[in-house]
């Protein structure tokens, strides 16, 4: 930070005003001064011009989606809807946006050192001390015999003594009011660097619940799209049961007819059982992802329910997914990632209180000023008054055992360790970037391959199936073709579902939704 200095007052300005307003006034002008200097580590990093697994066509052709909201582009109101409950109810969320506001009330904490404290008081009293003095008898008893003498005394009467007097002290009471003004001038900038390290620590703060808001979308996303996979598939087997059902109730009675073999119907039913076992896993798992959803949303996991059934404007698969992709540079990456914003405020914050550390080794000084108005009274005799005091004072630290400079070398530690992280989170999200679209790009072409194959083994199911009923072919040739293509059908659900999720993972690696605060 700059070092300035301050500025001469006019002529005569001392000579008009006392020696400590003089001082005071310095004091003043000097409080916008620093001598702080703090030097950031250059981060080494180099950012690409471009992502190279961007396709050149896409990049200048393509339309580009909204970022801000990336789950509206999908057509599909309930994830929508879950979407939108999440980033209200959900845990993380909440308890990210809790640190946030204590975030900004540590940042009115340091402000508030670099203003003056004012206090008012006000006191009242009374006072009564006890009675003081020794305390004698009011009588004395005389014995009527003398210890080792044989002659008895005649009996005596007893002497009444005076009891002394003893002053009693008066009441004294008092009361008074006035208010107190302090101030630290903060003339090396150590206030200030405390204040703008809580500024930056907040702005933290704040990308983190933005960060926690873009891993809660991404999530309910993602595990709402593995729910609505699993349903197709749990179909889709459902279908493959009823037909092999079928096949196998018209191997019995080809058996029954003396056409087909005994072999030919236990192949079938084996066939039936294996496909009936992997009903339940599926299952399974789609309770999983709904109580998941259920959790993500606040809600308790026996709270999971049915997601309502696809519809044509919403057909919850892959269809419902956008073939374009963002078409964002590297640099734009950078700007908009929560984690990467957030890293480079730590890198401030660190070091500002690099900058309050160092400023430990210099003088502080402060200002105060007390004003008081009271009253005295003890006994009959009562005395009232008012003062006014007011100075400036010097802190110079002079032996603190390596103390100061001991935190000096423990900040510049934490700022170097901030910017490392920078740059780590840098090259992490470089990297999601990459990985997003060179995998988004091979599903692609896989999904269009299954889809394909899938064509293919369901129109060879129907030939198969064809000759056998003709005569002309093998029922257990028929069962095959027939369960290949089912086979192939859920290979093509799996596909485009391991494209969605990457498609959303792709927009959490560009840092959609949230912009800078």
């Amino acid at each position: 930070m700059p070092s300035s200095h301050p500025t001469a007052s006019r002529p005569g300005m001392r000579a008009a005003l006392p020696h400590q307003v003089t001082l005071a006034a310095c004091l003043l002008a000097l409080g916008a001064c620093t001598t702080i200097e703090v030097n950031v580590p250059d981060s080494g990093v180099r950012v690409p011009e471009r992502f190279t697994q961007v396709e050149a066509s896409r990049s200048s052709h393509a339309t580009q989606p909204d970022l801000a909201r990336w789950w509206r582009a999908i057509p599909d109101p309930t994830l929508s809807a879950l979407i939108e409950k999440g980033l209200v109810a959900n845990a993380d969320v909440r308890i990210a946006a809790a640190r946030v506001r204590e975030a900004r009330a540590v940042v009115t904490q340091a402000e508030s050192a670099l203003y003056p404290t004012l206090a008012a008081l006000g006191y009242a009293g009374r006072t009564q001390q006890n009675e003081a003095g020794v305390q004698v008898p009011s009588q004395v008893q005389l014995p009527n015999a003398i210890p080792g003498l044989p002659v008895t005394l005649p009996t005596l009467p007893a002497i009444n003594l005076p009891t002394p007097q003893v002053p009693k002290l008066p009441i004294s009471t008092y009361s008074g009011y006035g208010f107190a003004a302090t101030w630290e001038v903060d003339i090396f900038g150590a206030r200030r660097s405390d204040a703008e390290a809580a500024r930056s620590a907040a702005l933290a703060n704040e990308e983190r619940l933005h960060g926690a808001q873009l891993m809660v979308a991404g999530d309910i996303a993602a595990n709402y799209i593995e729910a609505r996979s699993l349903e197709r598939r749990i179909a889709v087997l459902q279908r493959t049961i009823a037909e092999a059902d079928r096949l196998q109730r018209y191997a019995q009675g080809r058996f029954d007819a003396g056409q087909a073999t005994r072999y030919d119907v236990d192949r079938v039913s084996a066939q039936v059982q294996a496909l009936r076992g992997g009903t339940a896993p599926l299952q399974t798992l789609l309770q999983a992802r709904l109580r998941r959803l259920a959790v993500l949303t606040g809600q308790t996991p026996d709270q999971a329910s049915q997601l309502p059934p696809p519809t044509d404007a919403a057909p919850a698969d892959g269809r419902a997914i956008p073939s374009a992709l963002p078409t964002v540079l590297p640099s734009d990456v950078l700007e908009r990632r929560p984690d990467v914003r957030g890293t480079a405020q730590v890198v401030r914050a660190r070091a500002a209180q690099l900058g309050s550390a160092k400023a430990d080794l210099l003088p502080r000084f402060y200002v105060g000023f007390l004003a008081n108005d009271g009253r005295i009274e003890i006994g009959d005799l009562g005395a009232s008054g008012r003062f006014t005091s007011w100075g400036a004072g010097l802190y110079l630290p002079i032996f603190e055992a390596g103390r100061i400079r001991a935190r000096i070398r423990a900040s510049d530690a934490q700022l170097e360790a901030a910017v490392t992280q920078y740059e780590l989170a840098v090259l992490t999200a470089l990297e999601d970037v990459e990985n997003a679209y060179g995998t988004r790009r091979a599903l692609d072409q896989r999904s269009a391959q299954l889809q394909s194959a899938w064509q293919t083994a369901d129109l060879g199911a129907r030939h198969a199936q064809r000759l056998f009923d003709e005569g002309n072919g093998l029922l257990q040739g028929a069962v095959e073709a027939r369960l290949t293509a089912l086979q192939r059908e859920d290979d093509l659900i799996q596909a485009e579902t391991a494209r969605a999720l990457v498609t959303v993972a792709l927009y959490k690696a560009v840092g959609g939704g949230w912009p800078a605060p």
